[in-house]
């Protein structure tokens, strides 16, 4: 199938944004990419790639290939997959992508027993604070904290996860007259933003009626593992999903603030979930992963 892996040598050299990195990934020289990828030119009689450009893009022509080739690429992958289920054996390469401080608190932990329960996978496990596209990014999986609506793809819900206040002892001790949300407005908080939005905090008051906190967010930053490290060093409160400071908590460098009430940064509902393609028959790899995280994660809900 040596066609079918140039098209994957094209596509994953267009995701990586160069013939050295996917060489790298690949075990392969780029001269030999761009080899093979030069003959795939030859035999369309097309330019796919510009190669006038500092960073590789691709050429009209290459883009409309590309989209075409991607879901060629995916219908080959599932038929193998289908050809495989009949071991029933994870193998292969696993690509998921996390944000940052889901995938360093909760999900990286985790990957040394996965790894050793499957000795047959290769696992990619990418981080960043933007969403991805399942597709046309190749990942197979992606954790994700909140609910998505998008019926393109499955969602799993892996575990409860609540947001909470947390601060450094030695901060709470310092304002201890913290006895409602709204005393929170006269401190110095660490906020999670966004697309250069700071997301608002809300609170739930002792009628469920959601309220909303204008808190001053001395740090902020669009990666929960920047505020809870902040929070560590004393510069402020932060509200971060339960889960990933467990460990904090456990080991006493954060304390928990206002315990008995609820509260959010965003309005859909908390939790951890997987998102991953819908498939005539799931990839053994992928169903062996999520019911790998879904049970870890639940037998360490709680704090």
């Amino acid at each position: 199938m040596k066609e079918f892996q140039t098209l994957k040598i094209f596509a994953l050299a267009m995701r990586k944004r160069s013939l050295s990195e996917a060489a790298r990934t690949l075990g392969l020289s780029p001269a030999t990419i761009s080899r093979r990828i030069s003959a795939l030119e030859a035999e369309l009689g097309v330019q796919l790639l510009d190669r006038t450009s500092r960073t590789l893009k691709a050429t009209e022509a290459g883009s409309k290939f590309l989209r075409h080739a991607q879901r060629a690429i995916e219908a080959i992958d599932e038929a193998e997959a289908v050809a495989r289920e009949a071991t029933d054996v994870p193998e292969g390469r696993l690509r998921i992508h996390s944000r940052t401080q889901t995938g360093l608190r909760l999900i990286a932990p985790l990957l040394p027993k996965f790894v050793e329960r499957y000795p047959g996978l290769q696992i990619e496990h990418e981080l960043s604070e933007h969403p991805v596209n399942l597709v046309e990014q190749g990942f197979d999986i992606d954790i994700r904290t909140g609910v998505s609506d998008d019926s393109n793809f499955i969602i799993k819900r892996l575990a409860s996860s609540d947001e909470i206040l947390v601060a450094s002892p030695a901060f709470a001790q310092a304002h201890m007259h913290i006895q409602h949300p709204s005393d929170l407005m006269n401190v110095r908080c660490l906020t999670y933003q966004r697309d250069s939005e700071v997301a608002p905090w809300h609170y739930f008051d002792e009628m469920g009626v959601s309220r909303q906190l204008p808190v001053k967010g001395v740090i902020s930053s669009n990666s929960g593992e920047v505020l809870r490290l902040a929070a560590i060093g004393g510069a402020g409160v932060a509200l971060l999903f339960g889960a990933t400071v467990r460990s904090s908590i456990a080991n006493g460098s954060l304390v928990r603030l206002l315990p008995e009430y609820r509260f959010v940064v965003t309005s859909v509902a908390n939790g951890i979930y997987a998102v991953f393609r819908r498939s005539d028959a799931l990839p053994v790899k992928v169903r062996a992963f999520i019911d790998f995280i879904s049970d870890e994660l639940k037998a360490n809900e709680g704090i």
